[in-house]
C-alpha cells in the first residue's frame, strides 16, 4: 500500500522549484538579441554624431578664442594648422590640414605665422583617423583675424569662407562659417 500524505485545510504544498525553464530562457535570449540588434546601430550613430559635434565645437572655440585675443590685445591673431601643436615651440605648418591639429596664437609681429616668442592661446592635437576637415582655399592653412576681429589675410584683405567637418565616412557633416567681419557660426546641412 501506498501512503498518502494528507494536508489540513488551508495548507498549500508546493513541490515545484522556482527558476526558468529552458524554453523561457531561450525566448528571453531571443528577445534580448533582437533588442541589441536594433539598439547597437543607433548607439554607434549617436557616438559618431557626438564625436563630430565635439570636434566642431573645439574648432569653433579655437576660432572664437583667437578672435577674442585679437580684439583684446589689439594685435592680429590666427588659428593655423600645425603638425606639432602640442609642443612648446609649436609652429604653423602646411599640408597636414586642420585634421592634423591646430594652434591659436597671437601674431605680435603681424607676419602671419607663429614665432617662438609669440603666445599660443590654444593648442589642439591631431583629430585621429576617421575625421575629414576640409577648408575653403582661403582658410586651407590658417584663419587670420585683424586687430578689430575681422577675418582677413595677412595683408588685410577681408576673407569669408567655410570649413567642413565630417567623421567616419558618415553623410553627416558640420560646416563652420567665418564671415569677413569675423562672425563665426555652425551650420548642420
Amino acid at each position: 500500500m501506498r501512503a498518502v500524505k494528507l494536508q489540513q485545510f488551508g495548507e498549500v504544498s508546493s513541490s515545484r522549484e522556482s527558476g526558468f525553464t529552458f524554453m523561457e530562457l531561450m525566448i528571453t535570449l531571443a528577445v534580448g538579441s533582437i533588442l541589441l540588434a536594433v539598439a547597437v546601430p543607433s548607439f554607434q550613430s549617436l557616438m559618431t554624431s557626438n564625436q563630430l559635434t565635439a570636434t566642431t565645437n573645439t574648432l569653433v572655440f579655437s576660432l572664437q578664442t583667437a578672435r577674442s585675443e585679437a580684439i583684446k590685445r589689439a594685435l592680429p591673431a590666427g588659428v593655423c594648422t600645425s603638425s606639432n601643436s602640442l609642443e612648446d615651440a609649436a609652429t604653423c605648418s602646411t599640408g597636414s590640414g586642420f585634421v592634423g591639429g591646430w594652434i591659436a596664437y597671437v601674431d605680435s609681429n603681424s607676419n602671419g605665422s607663429r614665432d617662438n616668442d609669440e603666445d599660443i592661446v590654444m593648442a589642439v592635437e591631431d583629430r585621429g583617423p576617421g575625421f575629414t576637415i576640409t577648408a575653403d582655399t582661403a582658410f586651407q592653412n590658417q584663419v587670420y583675424f585683424d586687430e578689430s576681429g575681422g577675418s582677413s589675410n595677412t595683408t588685410g584683405v577681408p576673407l569669408a569662407g567655410v570649413i567642413d567637418v565630417a567623421y567616419g565616412g558618415s553623410s553627416e557633416t558640420r560646416t563652420v562659417q567665418i564671415s569677413a567681419n569675423g562672425r563665426i557660426s555652425t551650420v548642420t546641412p
